[in-house]
């Protein structure tokens, strides 16, 4: 697969992580820390410039950092802090944890999501890439019962007869 496909793959995987992030199906929700928070973040949390350490933001106010990703006004800078080279590792990562699979098939199952995957996996620029996938020996129980559903068999008929 050319450098260009595996990014633009890689791409689909962010958006739809990145819709994953803002749905909140990637984690458990947790209950609020119902005592104070410290106005100032400790030494130890604050970087360069008085910035708050990411890391300790993620595990000890997630729900600041599902806010702040799910921001309109974030969105294009998540778009392409998603999109570096460095994050599409870590998404290839995430992606081979079973609970981000169910995540993913979760999310990708709901009727307000299925325009978007259509339209994404319908592009002809994908059509290689969902060829290589559909063409993995892993893949053959699922091709089959594909193409024996009542809603695509006509489908497939029709494409063996051209």
């Amino acid at each position: 697969m050319n450098t260009k496909k595996l990014q633009y793959m890689f791409s689909i995987v962010v958006i739809l992580l990145f819709v994953l992030l803002i749905a909140g199906c990637s984690s458990p929700q947790q209950k609020p820390d119902p005592s104070p928070a410290p106005t100032t973040p400790a030494p130890s949390q604050t970087g360069m410039m008085g910035q708050a350490d990411p890391s300790s933001m993620m595990h000890n106010n997630p729900e600041a950092m599902q806010a702040a990703m799910a921001a309109p006004e974030n969105r294009q800078t998540m778009i392409t802090m998603m999109s570096t080279p460095q994050m599409q590792t870590a998404m290839a990562d995430m992606m081979k944890d079973p609970a981000m699979q169910r995540s993913m098939v979760q999310t990708m199952s709901k009727p307000e999501v299925r325009e978007s995957m259509v339209k994404m996996m319908s592009d002809p620029a994908m059509r290689q890439t969902m060829t290589d996938i559909m063409a993995d020996p892993a893949m053959k129980d699922t091709f089959k019962s594909m193409v024996k559903d009542p809603r695509l068999a006509p489908i497939a008929r029709e494409a063996l007869k051209q």
